[in-house]
């Protein structure tokens, strides 16, 4: 079933409840083959744009200042909204997306997917991928071997404090501001994929839940579930 947005403040208070009385248990991006490979990105400068094509797919990719690749309001659902065909009625419990392609995947064709509360927690598909984290801006993160690296067993990362500028320690990527009940991301952290059969790596920077980027309101805000992130081959 799909929460709905006035459910994420209780819903993440159970989460933040459970997490807190936990032990601290361990809590192919290739753009020249992609399909999205299209003029209107190759060959273009900053900010060229394409959207995704994928079934059941909406938002769009964009090319960051530094090179890497821009995933933008990234969602995938089954009906669009009558009044917003940029967003969907039926918004999917969990959100699929496949690096070979630049685009959504499925159920059995992931790389990575988004789920949980406001599908915010960002699993990669352990069957071909090591998660690891470095306290670090993406742009910072040069070699995927880097000696602080930290792995990440389960392969998920989500929920990683509540307020404040982050928790270092957490593997999650986003803020959770009880007071507010509005998401953030945890800034100085970057994500790296490595490939177990290819030794293939990817940088990833987790930047949003909501739709631009922005809340639309101060307290509670409910355009989401839109995932924006960054990403970027070594």
């Amino acid at each position: 079933m799909k929460y709905t947005f006035r459910s994420l403040p209780l819903l993440l208070s159970a989460l933040i409840m459970v997490i807190n009385s936990s032990c601290q248990k361990d809590s192919d991006f290739d753009f020249e083959n992609s399909n999205l490979k299209m003029e209107v990105l190759s060959g273009e400068s900053t900010n060229a744009t394409t959207n995704f094509t994928a079934p059941n797919t909406k938002g769009y990719l964009t090319i960051n200042s530094d090179g890497s690749y821009g995933a933008r309001d990234f969602s995938q659902g089954s009906v669009p909204d009558e009044v917003d065909e940029s967003q969907w009625k039926n918004p999917a419990d969990t959100y699929y997306f496949k690096l070979s392609s630049n685009d959504g995947g499925t159920e059995n064709d992931y790389d990575f997917k988004f789920s949980g509360t406001a599908n915010a927690n960002f699993t990669v598909n352990t069957a071909k991928y090591d998660l690891y984290y470095v306290n670090q801006e993406i742009n910072d993160v040069i070699f995927p071997d880097q000696f602080d690296r930290v792995h990440i067993p389960n392969g998920t990362a989500g929920y990683n404090s509540l307020s404040g500028s982050g928790n270092r320690t957490n593997p999650g990527w986003y803020i959770y501001n009880i007071r507010t009940h509005i998401m953030s991301s945890f800034n100085s952290r970057t994500y790296i994929l490595v490939n177990k059969s290819t030794g293939d790596s990817y940088k990833i920077k987790l930047r949003s839940v909501y739709k631009g980027e922005t809340p639309n309101a101060d307290r509670a805000a409910n355009n989401f579930p839109f995932m924006s992130f960054d990403y970027k081959k070594f």
